[in-house]
C-alpha cells in the first residue's frame, strides 16, 4: 500500500484556510472575541504536525559518498544480496546484523524476520569500498519484536566485473545507553523482583543501583553497575520518568538519556547514573560525573573533533581514518583506533606507518572495554577475605549454635554493628550478658571478653549520633543523612575507589565503614575524639583505625572512613575517598605494621589519581634545589607549603617505583612489611635498595 502523501495535504489544508477566513469573518460578530485567534492556532499546530511528518518520512539524511552511480549500484546489489540471505535465515549473514551476539536469538519456527537498513556512508577507492549502514533486525508482528539494532560496517573488495564482494566486518562501537537499558532491566528481573515475590510487593523498594559509563573521544563507553541495599531518595523523591507503569529498562534508559545531555564538556569524564526501585520500574535519582584525569583535555577534545569529521564528508578521504584512529590513540580507545587505521589502510594501502599500526593492535589489551572486563575477571577470582562479615557471621553463628560463648556472642554483636544493623548487634550484645551472667567465661578469654564488651559499649554510643541512612554493598557498609543531597556523589565516589584499588592491588577486601557527616564541624566533632588531625582546617578525611597488639602482631577491632559534605568540595569526593581507600589497602597489605608515612601517603595519592598540582610543583622544586630529603619525608614533620610538596614528592617516587621496578614490587615492600621486615630492610628486598638510594635514583632519573 502507497504511503498517503501528507505534503499534498498539507497544501490542500492552506488552501481550505484561505477560502474559509473570508467566512469567519463574515460571521466574527457572532461569534465569541476569542474564537477566530483560537482557531487558527490550532489550524497551524495541525499544519505543522502535517509538515513534520512528511520531512520525517520523505527527508533521510543524505547518503555521504563519493561513489559513481554506477559504482553505489553496484554497492546496494551486494548489500541487497546480503539482505535476502539474512532474510533467508542463513547464519552468517545473520550474524552481520547481531543474530549471534549473546542473548540475542532467531526463534527456530517459520516467524517472518523483517530487515531494516539504510546506507549512510560509502568511501570508494580503486582497491575497493567502505560502506556504513544502520540496521534493525525483528520478528514480524504486532508489535514486532526487535532482535537486534545498531551499525556497521563493511569493506567490500572490488572485482575485476566491477562488482563488490564483502570481505570485511567493522562492528560499530557498543551503545552504551542501550547497554544501560539492558542492566538496569536484568538487575530488575534477577534482583528487585525476586525480593518482592520473597517479601511482598511492599518491600521491593529497597536498592539503587548505579550504572557508569565514561564520555571519552566524544562517545559514552559502559563499564560496569553496582547495587546497593538501601535507598536515597524519599518515598515519593528522585526523577520518575514514564510513571512507574514503565517497564524497568525502558524508565532507566529515558532518565540516563536526558541526564548525558547534562555532562561537562571539554574533557573526558566518568558518568554514574543512580536509580532507586520503587513501585514496578526505576526512579532516577542523580547523575553525578568525575573528570578522567589521566586522559589529556587536550587529546580528548581532538579525539571529539575528529569524530565529528568522520561523520561528515571525511568519511571519504583515507587521511581522515588515519588521523583519527591516531588521535583515539591518544584518549586509549585503543579497539576503535585500530579499526580506523586499518580502514585508511585499505582505502589507500601504504596510509599508515606499519609501526603505528602494529602499536594500536597491541594496544587493544588496553582498551578501557578490555580492562573492565580484566577486572571484571580479576576481582571475582580474588573475591572477598576470610574476615569479610558474610563469612564470619556465617561461620561463628554455627559455632555458637554448637557451643555458645560469651566470646562468640560479642565477636557477632561486633560483626552486625560494623554492618550498621545495631537491633541485631543489641540482641547479641544481651545474649553475651546472660552468658557471662551464668559464668560462661574461660579464664583465658577474660581479657579478651572486657576488651570487645568495652568496644561494643563505644560502638553503640557513637551508632546513637552517627548518621542513620545505611546503605550496603558487598565492600561498603554507608551511613548518610537522610535526604543528604550529596549522598549520590559520596556512593559514586566510593564505587570508583572500589574498583580502583580491589582490581590494582589485587587483595582480598572485607567490609569498610564509611560515614559522610553534613559539615566539617560535625566531621571534626566526632573525629577529634580520636584523632587530633579531625580538627584541621585542611584535612577532609580521615580514616580512623583501632588496632590492638597480639602475639602474632596488631589486630584491626574497628575501621571506617570519615569524610564531610563540602558544598564548594564539587568533584573532589571522589579523589578523597579513593585517597582513603587508598590507605585502606596499603593497612591490610602490611597487616596492620608501621609503613613509612611518606609511602602510604604516596600510594594513597597515586590511588586517587595523583596530588592535584604534583608533576609541576616537583619540577620547579627540583629546579630552584629545594626538594625535600628522604630524611625528611622519612620524619614526615610538614606542615603548610611543605606539606604540599611533601605529598607531592611521594607521589612523584612512587610513579617512579611502578614505572622502574613495576606495580607488583611496590606490593612486595608492603607484604615484606606486613611479615614484620624492618622497613628499610623492606625496601631493599624488593628493589635492591634503601629508602635514601631510592630518593636519589628518584632525583636523578624519575623527575620528569
Amino acid at each position: 500500500m502507497s504511503k498517503p502523501n501528507l505534503l499534498g495535504q498539507s497544501c490542500f489544508l492552506t488552501v481550505c484556510l484561505s477560502r474559509m477566513n473570508s467566512a469567519f469573518l463574515l460571521f466574527s460578530k457572532f461569534l465569541p472575541r476569542d474564537f477566530i485567534a483560537r482557531f487558527f492556532v490550532a489550524c497551524a499546530l495541525l499544519f505543522g504536525v502535517a509538515r513534520v511528518q512528511a520531512q520525517g518520512e520523505f527527508e533521510a539524511p543524505p547518503l555521504i559518498t563519493n561513489a559513481s552511480q554506477l559504482e553505489l549500484q553496484a554497492v546496494r546489489n551486494t548489500l541487497s544480496d546480503l539482505e535476502r540471505a539474512a532474510l533467508g535465515r542463513d547464519a552468517t549473514a545473520l550474524s552481520f546484523f547481531g543474530a549471534s551476539v549473546p542473548g540475542v536469538s532467531v526463534p527456530g519456527d517459520a516467524s517472518p524476520l523483517r530487515l531494516t537498513d539504510r546506507l549512510t556512508h560509502l568511501a570508494v577507492s580503486p582497491s575497493g569500498a567502505l560502506v556504513r549502514q544502520v540496521f534493525t533486525l525483528s520478528i514480524e508482528g504486532q508489535p514486532a519484536v526487535v532482535l537486534s539494532s545498531g551499525a556497521q560496517e563493511l569493506w567490500l573488495s572490488r572485482g575485476a566485473d566491477g562488482g563488490f564482494a564483502i570481505s570485511r566486518r567493522f562492528a560499530a562501537p557498543s551503545d552504551a545507553l542501550s547497554e544501560m537499558q539492558k542492566v538496569a532491566a536484568k538487575v530488575w528481573s534477577e534482583e528487585i523482583q525476586n525480593r518482592a515475590d520473597e517479601n511482598g510487593a511492599g518491600n521491593s523498594r529497597s536498592a539503587v543501583l548505579d550504572l557508569v559509563a565514561s564520555r571519552v573521544g566524544g562517545r559514552w563507553v559502559w563499564l560496569r553497575s553496582q547495587l546497593w541495599n538501601g535507598q536515597l531518595a524519599p518515598e515519593n523523591g528522585g526523577d520518575n520518568f514514564e510513571g512507574t507503569a514503565a517497564k524497568p529498562g525502558r524508565a532507566a534508559r529515558s532518565f540516563v538519556e536526558s541526564r548525558l545531555k547534562t555532562a561537562p564538556g571539554g574533557r573526558a569524564v566518568v558518568g554514574h547514573f543512580l536509580l532507586q526501585s520503587g513501585g514496578a520500574s526505576w526512579t532516577g535519582v542523580s547523575a553525578e560525573f568525575n573528570e578522567a584525569r589521566r586522559i589529556p583535555r587536550a587529546a580528548d577534545n581532538a579525539a571529539s573533533l575528529w569524530r565529528a569529521r568522520i561523520a561528515g564528508e571525511s568519511y571519504t578521504l583515507p587521511d581522515s581514518h588515519r588521523d583519527f584512529g591516531l588521535t583515539l590513540t591518544a584518549v586509549g580507545l585503543w579497539n576503535e583506533a585500530a579499526d580506523e587505521l586499518q580502514k585508511a589502510e585499505l582505502l589507500q594501502p601504504g596510509s599508515v606507518e606499519p609501526q603505528k599500526m602494529k602499536s594500536a593492535e597491541a594496544g587493544r589489551a588496553r582498551d578501557p572495554e578490555t580492562i573492565v572486563a580484566l577486572q571484571k575477571k580479576a576481582e571475582a577470582s580474588i573475591g572477598f577475605s576470610s574476615d569479610h562479615p558474610e563469612y564470619l557471621i556465617s561461620a561463628l553463628s554455627r559455632q555458637q549454635r554448637n557451643t555458645p560463648s560469651v566470646l562468640g556472642a560479642l565477636r557477632l554483636a561486633l560483626e552486625y554493628s560494623s554492618l550498621a544493623e545495631e537491633e541485631r548487634a543489641a540482641a547479641w550484645g544481651k545474649q553475651a550478658e546472660l552468658l557471662f551472667g551464668r559464668g560462661g567465661v574461660a579464664p583465658r578469654d577474660v581479657a579478651w571478653v572486657r576488651l570487645l564488651s568495652d568496644h561494643l559499649l563505644e560502638r553503640q554510643k557513637q551508632a546513637r549520633i552517627k548518621p542513620s541512612n545505611v546503605l550496603r554493598s558487598k565492600i561498603w557498609t554507608v551511613r548518610v543523612w537522610p535526604g543528604d543531597a550529596r549522598a549520590p556523589a559520596f556512593l559514586a565516589a566510593l564505587e570508583e575507589a572500589q574498583h580502583t584499588v580491589y582490581a590494582d592491588f589485587g587483595i582480598p577486601m572485607g567490609n569498610t565503614e564509611v560515614i559522610l557527616w553534613s559539615d566539617q564541624s560535625q566531621f571534626a566533632r566526632y573525629t577529634t575524639q580520636f584523632s587530633e588531625q579531625g580538627g584541621s582546617e585542611f584535612v577532609a578525611a580521615l580514616t580512623l583505625t583501632k588496632l590492638v597488639s597480639t602475639q602474632n602482631g596488631p589486630l584491626v577491632l574497628g575501621e571506617e572512613i570519615n569524610t564531610f559534605n563540602d558544598p564548594q568540595g564539587g568533584e573532589a569526593i571522589f579523589s578523597t575517598i579513593a585517597h582513603e581507600y587508598g590507605h585502606v589497602a596499603v593497612r591490610q597489605l602490611s597487616r596492620g605494621r608501621m609503613v613509612p608515612v611518606w609511602f602510604n601517603e604516596g600510594i594513597a595519592t597515586s590511588v586517587e589519581g595523583g596530588y592535584e598540582g604534583y608533576l609541576g610543583r616537583v619540577r620547579r622544586a627540583a629546579n630552584a634545589d629545594m626538594l625535600l630529603p628522604m630524611r625528611e619525608m622519612l620524619e614526615w614533620n610538614v606542615d603548610g607549603e611543605r606539606a604540599f610538596l611533601a605529598y607531592s614528592q611521594a607521589n612523584s617516587i612512587v610513579d617512579f617505583m611502578v614505572k622502574t621496578w613495576g606495580k607488583d614490587a611496590v606490593l612486595d615492600v608492603l607484604r615484606r612489611i606486613g611479615r614484620d621486615t624492618p622497613p628499610d630492610a623492606a625496601f631493599r628486598g624488593a628493589l635492591g635498595v634503601s629508602q635514601t638510594q631510592l630518593w636519589e635514583r628518584w632525583v636523578d632519573a624519575g623527575i620528569r
